[in-house]
């Protein structure tokens, strides 16, 4: 038994736990998740950022177009992704991007991230300056 879906049937939106930082609004998501795997479309017009922070789940971001500079880590050293690049973050360890310019990629994280879901009050995301 499977699912078969397209993007367009799930509702694109701002990411909750990103309100009132610089540039949130120009970072729209898509969610598609199961029990344990979560799909998200990112879509970037005119760059945004993400302040350095963790989380439990294990992180994949997948490049389709755009760049952008990533940090993995304590050392914040700065990795630039393109195109076709992967970022793997694992679990619990700290990381941050800024996308440059019109960004489109896909991310998969496992567990799913609660915070993500409108409604849910437990935060799972901790940002490095809070």
């Amino acid at each position: 038994m499977g699912n078969y879906h397209t993007w367009e049937e799930f509702p694109q939106k701002g990411v909750s736990y990103l309100a009132g930082r610089t540039d949130a609004e120009n970072l729209k998501i898509r969610i598609m998740a199961s029990e344990r795997i979560m799909l998200t479309q990112i879509t970037v017009k005119g760059g945004a950022n993400v302040p350095r922070h963790y989380h439990e789940a294990e992180q994949i971001i997948i490049m389709e177009k755009g760049e952008a500079r990533v940090t993995t880590g304590k050392d914040k050293e700065i990795r630039e992704l393109k195109s076709g690049s992967i970022w793997f973050v694992p679990s619990n360890v700290i990381h941050g991007i800024e996308y440059v310019g019109d960004v489109q990629a896909l991310e998969i994280v496992s567990p799913i991230r609660l915070d993500n879901f409108v409604g849910y009050v437990a935060t799972h995301t901790f940002f490095e300056s809070d």
